[in-house]
């Protein structure tokens, strides 16, 4: 089952589902619930995906198995549910839609196309982590030295080891399935073949500095999503809901208000 924590607002009348990308978690969007439960009148359900977070381990982590996932969960309830996934998570939001469309209402997809990817750098990032020897480490700065080595971004770094924590006082442990990430990462840089399309209203979201979107990806956009809106971040790169806070939520407020 999916861990998941929920925002109300007080007059909402619609639901949106947040879904992070790979090595995230719901914590990276709590601030950004919290900020849209009390402008917009939604109910934000923010959850870990599989082999992520709270959330269960398994085997399988594709496309058909992760929107599975939020079409479960957005069956819970009574009207048709918004979804915002942001990379990996966008790409399962994408996928729930074009397989379960009826279920689903108003879709944002955050720096991501519905493309197979044929180079990506979180392989290494995998690798990495599980070359860390958990057994040694004995604190979250130690950790982050080792990594310093060869991820020289701080924050990228920052954002990985947020998978780390301390068992009972003891020893180190990853929150992320790492060994089931690596074995599934040629289907997380894929994307399924589909034949249908979503009618709903979708926003893309793209980071300016970022390579995820580009303007060869538009016509598969536009035959998947066909009411489709493309909106740019300016000085963002792949997380453009942490590197432009402010312009990010107000494309967000925009499109649902």
């Amino acid at each position: 089952m999916l861990s998941f924590k929920h925002f109300s607002h007080q007059k909402y009348h619609d639901y949106l589902i947040i879904a992070h990308g790979l090595f995230g978690s719901k914590t990276n969007w709590m601030s950004t619930a919290k900020f849209l439960s009390e402008n917009l009148p939604l109910e934000i359900i923010i959850v870990d995906l599989r082999n992520h977070g709270s959330s269960f381990w398994s085997d399988n982590h594709d496309y058909v198995s992760l929107a599975h996932d939020l079409i479960k969960l957005s069956k819970n309830f009574s009207n048709r549910v918004n979804l915002l996934g942001h990379s990996m998570g966008g790409k399962a939001a994408m996928y729930a839609c074009l397989s379960n469309p009826e279920v689903f209402k108003k879709l944002v997809v955050v720096d991501i196309s519905p493309i197979n990817y044929s180079v990506s750098e979180f392989i290494n990032y995998i690798e990495l982590l599980q070359n860390l020897d958990l057994n040694r480490i004995q604190s979250r700065k130690e950790a982050d030295n080792e990594l310093q080595k060869k991820i020289i971004d701080k924050n990228v770094r920052s954002f990985l080891l947020q998978n780390l924590y301390l068992q009972d006082g003891q020893n180190y442990h990853w929150k992320i399935n790492l060994e089931s990430l690596k074995k599934n990462i040629n289907k997380i840089k894929s994307f399924p073949k589909v034949q249908c399309s979503f009618e709903g209203n979708t926003l893309f979201i793209k980071g300016e500095k970022s390579s995820y979107i580009l303007e060869e990806h538009l016509p598969i956009i536009k035959k998947l999503f066909p009411n489709f809106f493309l909106k740019k971040i300016s000085n963002a790169g792949h997380w453009p809901q942490v590197e432009q806070q402010d312009l990010f939520r107000k494309e967000l407020l925009n499109f649902f208000a």
